[in-house]
């Protein structure tokens, strides 16, 4: 399915007819607050996320660089010499969610991951391009638990904090080849071949029936897989305010950083240790940047919700050279049962 057929899937969406009730997140949240829209605060949810993430500029520490700039860098015009024309990848997320109690909640995320890429390769003297063959396979399966630490009422409450726990699996493929043998680069793998403890803090504050404040931190350990690679670290933080404009309709803002810690290969399992191959060099990892993404949800009746934000990046800054992302494109729908 192409990115336009998205585009023309995501307005029908937006556009279905909605059964109109009593507006506000009161109304839209009748057994309290709701930290991430996975589930209610009892019971089971099920979810299905969508995002696409497009990358085709350059950052040389915070400065845009251009392609030809790139490939005209002496480190890449060496014989062998890999540098990235453009980058697709897309997710697919299945999540279940499971509520036993009103303050804690089990998530399994399941991702499905589908990468492209185009690049260009220096032999003889000139550059010719290639595209990498399709990767796409199951991703890293996702487990987490999570408990509210804090409630301002036992019932009916407006203000939560919950703490997360988790860890990412090794389910997905890590040591993907292409036709030639050699591995696909480290971050196109569909896998990290790593068992990853994650932790999470979410806040919410209902601060009216129209307006509603989210907050997030979340932190990933990265472990090495079992060719020693390690991706690094990552931690992000935000903060979304959302407003319900109609009584089925929320619109939302947020603000996101993003940390990314260098990858690290001691045994050069993907090329890691070669600096002209701009794809494979763990000294071309590792990134900060701070993303806006406005976002709308529609609520078309109680106990579903579909949503959609485009995230776009305010600020980029690089170790070294890298290529970052554009912008990525989130879709989301959810039935809590």
């Amino acid at each position: 399915m192409s990115f336009k057929t998205y585009a023309v899937f995501l307005c029908a969406l937006l556009l279905w007819p909605a059964t109109v009730f009593a507006g506000g997140f009161c109304c839209q949240m009748p057994t309290g607050v709701q930290e991430d829209g996975t589930a209610s605060p009892s019971g089971v949810a099920v979810r299905l996320d969508y995002s696409y993430s497009y990358m085709s500029h350059f950052y040389e520490g915070s400065d845009k660089v251009s392609l030809d700039s790139v490939k005209n860098d002496p480190r890449f015009r060496k014989n062998g010499g890999v540098v990235p024309d453009d980058m697709t990848m897309q997710r697919y997320t299945v999540s279940a969610a499971y509520a036993p109690t009103s303050k804690t909640r089990v998530i399994l995320s399941v991702p499905w991951v589908i990468n492209d890429m185009n690049m260009s390769m220096f032999m003889m003297g000139m550059w010719s391009t290639m595209k990498m063959r399709q990767v796409t396979s199951l991703g890293d399966i996702t487990v987490t638990g999570q408990y509210r630490i804090y409630q301002d009422r036992d019932v009916m409450p407006q203000v939560a904090l919950t703490a997360g726990v988790g860890v990412k699996t090794p389910s997905g493929k890590s040591t993907v080849a292409t036709s030639s043998g050699k591995r696909v680069h480290a971050h196109m793998q569909p896998g990290t071949g790593s068992w990853d403890p994650i932790l999470s803090l979410n806040f919410v504050d209902m601060l009216s029936s129209d307006f509603l404040l989210l907050a997030d931190a979340r932190y990933e350990v990265a472990t090495e897989n079992h060719l020693g690679y390690s991706y690094g670290d990552t931690a992000s933080v935000g903060a979304c305010l959302k407003y319900n404009l109609l009584d089925f309709m929320n619109v939302s803002v947020g603000v996101n950083y993003f940390h990314s810690e260098q990858a690290d290969d001691p045994h050069n399992s993907y090329n890691g240790h070669d600096p002209k191959r701009l794809t494979d060099f763990v000294g071309y990892t590792g990134e900060d940047n701070v993303w806006i993404s406005p976002g709308i949800q529609v609520i078309p009746f109680k106990g579903a919700s579909m949503d959609v934000k485009f995230q776009y990046p305010l600020y980029q800054h690089v170790p070294d050279i890298e290529l970052v992302t554009d912008y990525r494109l989130m879709v989301g729908l959810s039935y809590s049962f």
